[in-house]
């Protein structure tokens, strides 16, 4: 029964969605109906359309994700493991992460031009904090008896970062991943709203301007589906990478 509990859920948010607002006497423009929105993927030019631009947003988002997932676990392990590095920088990076992303999005495109990059720019950086803040955590929270057993064995750096500090941080950094990987979408829908001439934020844009609020719900829905399936993504992966956490819960 509890298996089956969000669908539930989601059966009731649906019907509720299509009942409310004509019971409602909500206009359509306002609020459409669910059955206004599932006719947007009856159209087979409109899903051809949705489908093309998903994947250059996909695409996009994968990049910045790469980008900004490596970076911030090396950027982690050496704060982590640098006490000055990690004095002279920390407090420099929380004030980046506090930059809103929309106002620094126009500076990339002056800075990169219009193409690729500043997009996938836009995402490495909604991605890199996650991940930098996890990977701290998850060294920083090594058990001290057991790197002194390391050291006491004559263990080089080497063996001590592959033996101990990634295996015993991987499951904080596979946790700020699972939420990075949400981020890119929102990255990738940022750097499309600045400049863009394809992507689900293109797409969003033009539904808006032609008023076709329909239209604006299905590009949602379609983000909300991705923004699913690639958290379910990670949740797999880490399930696969982190086998002795499945196998003793």
């Amino acid at each position: 029964m509890r298996a089956f509990l969000p669908l539930y859920v989601l059966v009731g948010v649906l019907a509720a969605w299509q009942w409310l607002p004509e019971e409602l006497g909500v206009p359509d423009f306002i609020f459409p109906k669910f059955s206004l929105v599932v006719e947007k993927f009856t159209s087979v030019e409109t899903l051809r359309l949705l489908l093309s631009n998903s994947w250059t947003t996909l695409f996009e988002a994968f990049l910045g994700l790469v980008l900004g997932a490596a970076s911030g676990i090396l950027a982690g392990f050496l704060l982590a493991e640098s006490d000055v590095l990690r004095r002279a920088f920390y407090p420099y990076l929380i004030a980046l992460q506090s930059l809103p992303k929309v106002a620094v999005a126009p500076l990339f495109v002056i800075w990169f031009g219009f193409g690729l990059a500043p997009k996938v720019l836009i995402v490495a950086l909604l991605c890199f904090f996650p991940l930098l803040v996890n990977t701290m955590s998850g060294v920083m929270g090594v058990d001290a008896n057991r790197l002194d057993l390391f050291r006491s064995l004559c263990a080089s750096r080497l063996q001590v970062w592959r033996r101990l500090l990634l295996p015993t941080s991987l499951p904080s950094i596979f946790a700020g991943l699972e939420v990075a990987v949400v981020f890119s979408l929102l990255g990738a829908i940022v750097g499309e709203f600045v400049s863009a001439d394809s992507g689900l934020g293109v797409v969003l844009q033009q539904q808006q301007n032609n008023y076709d609020t329909a239209g604006v719900f299905a590009v949602l829905l379609i983000l909300c589906a991705l923004g699913v399936a690639l958290n379910q993504s990670v949740a797999w992966l880490r399930r696969r990478v982190l086998f002795w956490q499945t196998a003793n819960k």
